[in-house]
């Protein structure tokens, strides 16, 4: 029987096969972190870990995969229709008049159609502590706190510029610019930038893990699951700012698993596998809307009372684990894919809020991402130690998706495990 030294030779060392123990929750604003690996079956052994990281862009990939200006996101941003549908006009406000006349005015392509060029940065310190009790039962509390921006944001007409009507120099079009902001101010709805700090969702799980030894082909065969529950502990979206963004997921419970799997070779070599899902509640909350059949983009006028039927999440992936190759150095080069189902919204008032139309809006259909994960780790674990310092430098890139910011976080990770047997 092959026996990794590393990993098995006494119990004087505390973790070793470098590993990363935080649990990330993905999201559609920046590249996903590299998962979990299994988790070392050692009973009463503590881990806290510290991720920090960080990124910005002005770029996102659209429904199409195409990379385009940071709000557009979701597709260019039409006003033709901004005031279709939407309740409680005064058809003898002047901003209301000019919503309607809009909407009357002939469609053409491009026309009463915004661009908008942003730039988000995010900067966040995730927080985990796990606890091993007996028989490969451990017990994790995870926490992220986040400081999300939007700003530098900049609308650009892209109305057509001939003498072909409707164009740029349409009347009841150069109205509406006129009176944009006086719209905004009427339906109680900020274009300013956005920067919000605080906690996102606290995350609990409950885990079972297994380090198997017995094989003669292999060094050894690693296996964690873990089942938890999400908390709604961040802020969430301010409906009333077009480019607000959660600082969790925006007020739903969840349900995390977590599947992972390692195999060990050579001595030196960890191959792995990683499977997470987390599925949503039910949340019954005001939102805006999407009013009119061929409204798109970010801003909607309309508000009302919805449940939310939100979206699975999603990541899969592996990775190749170069494992204290030399003394206590790692080296993880991982793939992940992470998405979200579909929403769906279900009007409290369907007379109103026309479901067909309010499912119809691209920021429902969900979210896919492709990333690229390097992590470098030195594990400071010494002979007869009890206690288990470990740094590292991550970076993670995205290499593809749709209806995703295209932003790559580099950061680093401070880690610390204490054997109490020792």
């Amino acid at each position: 029987m092959k026996t990794k030294f590393w990993h098995y030779a006494t119990g004087s060392i505390i973790l070793l096969a470098s590993t990363i123990q935080t649990f990330d929750n993905v999201h559609f604003y920046r590249a996903s972190y590299l998962f979990s690996e299994p988790r070392f079956q050692r009973n009463l052994l503590t881990s806290f870990d510290i991720t920090i990281g960080g990124g910005s862009t002005d770029k996102s990939r659209d429904q199409n995969h195409d990379i385009v200006p940071l709000l557009n996101i979701f597709g260019l941003h039409s006003m033709h229709e901004l005031g279709v549908n939407v309740p409680n006009k005064n058809l003898i406000d002047p901003r209301d008049v000019t919503l309607t006349q809009l909407a009357l005015t002939p469609a053409r392509d491009k026309f009463a159609i915004f661009s908008i060029d942003g730039t988000f940065s995010i900067f966040e310190a995730d927080f985990s502590y796990i606890q091993n009790t007996f028989q490969g039962i451990f017990l994790q509390a995870y926490l992220p706190v986040r400081k999300l921006q939007i700003k530098n944001i900049e609308f650009t007409d892209l109305s057509p510029t001939d003498i072909i009507f409707s164009n740029k120099n349409t009347p009841i079009w150069q109205a509406f610019l006129r009176q944009f902001d006086g719209i905004l101010q009427k339906y109680e709805l900020s274009r300013e930038p956005t920067d919000r700090t605080g906690v996102g969702d606290l995350t609990f799980f409950v885990g079972w893990t297994h380090n198997y030894q017995e094989t003669k082909t292999l060094d050894f065969v690693d296996m964690t699951l873990r089942l938890g529950v999400l908390c709604p502990t961040g802020k969430t979206k301010d409906e009333d700012e077009i480019f607000s963004l959660p600082l969790g997921y925006n007020g739903h419970w969840g349900i995390p698993f977590v599947a992972d799997l390692s195999l060990g070779l050579y001595d030196w070599l960890t191959l792995g596998t990683h499977l997470q899902t987390m599925f949503f509640a039910k949340r019954t909350t005001d939102v805006r809307m999407k009013t009119g059949p061929q409204q798109s983009g970010l801003i909607k006028l309309a508000k009302g009372l919805v449940e939310i039927d939100k979206g699975a999440i999603w990541n899969a992936g592996g990775y190749i684990k170069a494992d204290h190759f030399v003394y206590g150095l790692s080296i993880i080069l991982g793939y992940s894919f992470a998405s979200q189902n579909r929403s769906q919204l279900c009007p409290c008032k369907p007379d109103i809020f026309i479901p067909s139309i309010v499912n119809s809006d691209e920021m429902l259909k969900g979210w896919k991402m492709h990333t690229i994960n390097l992590f470098i780790e030195y594990d400071f674990t010494g002979t007869d130690s009890k206690f288990g310092p470990r740094i590292a430098l991550l970076y993670n890139a995205q290499v593809g998706g749709k209806r995703v910011f295209k932003t790559n976080i580099l950061g680093g990770n401070v880690g610390l495990d204490i054997a109490w047997d020792i």
